[in-house]
């Protein structure tokens, strides 16, 4: 009798357990969702705070000394922290694992259907578009080759400790993937264009 009672009250603490837990989930994603941007490496909402610029007025030679910008992608309503690389003058911004056509759903896969995207850095927000830089390409190429330098943290600090965790993460994911055994490499690396301000 006293053990049909204990189980009861231990599927009744597993089931109030998993309520409590989805609720804190969904109002987690809630508030995410209508933050002014992302929340440390959590996706939030669109970005609302900073001065509105174009984007050729911002000195991205200047600005290749930070390592994160903010993006949002208009479509999707939502916005994330990417790490940036600048060739010629122009930002560039990449997604390294099994960003296309694999197991995973990616921001790449949002940027196919609706390109438009908002910059922001340095407390200034700038309407942009990405960019496809196909692999295989001499600006595929240029722009990979001064990413990694920029990110190979040979100076040591919080870039070789980020650089490290990061290469553990797409090795190990490529290999869960299967993008290992593929033919094409599964990153895309993205040119942040200007659009028109109307669209």
């Amino acid at each position: 009798m006293q053990d049909g009672s204990n189980r009861r009250s231990g599927l009744r603490a597993v089931v109030i357990s998993a309520g409590l837990l989805v609720i804190l989930t969904a109002g987690g994603s809630f508030l995410l969702s209508k933050a002014d941007g992302p929340v440390f490496v959590l996706g939030g909402g669109p970005l609302r705070s900073g001065e509105p610029v174009a984007l050729s007025a911002l000195d991205w030679a200047q600005l290749d000394a930070l390592h994160e910008l903010e993006i949002e992608i208009v479509g999707a309503g939502s916005s994330r922290i990417l790490w940036f690389s600048v060739y010629d003058g122009v930002p560039y911004v990449a997604c390294d694992l099994d960003c296309v056509g694999g197991v995973l759903t990616r921001w790449p896969q949002q940027i196919a259907r609706d390109d438009r995207v908002v910059v922001r850095i340095d407390g200034r927000r700038a309407p942009g578009r990405l960019v496809h830089v196909p692999h295989g390409t001499e600006e595929y190429d240029l722009v990979k080759a001064g990413r990694d330098r920029k990110y190979a943290g040979t100076g040591g600090g919080r870039a070789a400790m980020e650089t490290a965790a990061h290469a553990a993460v797409v090795e190990v994911g490529e290999t869960l993937t299967g993008r290992a055994q593929r033919g094409e490499p599964g990153d895309r690396v993205y040119r942040v264009a200007p659009r028109p301000p109307d669209t």
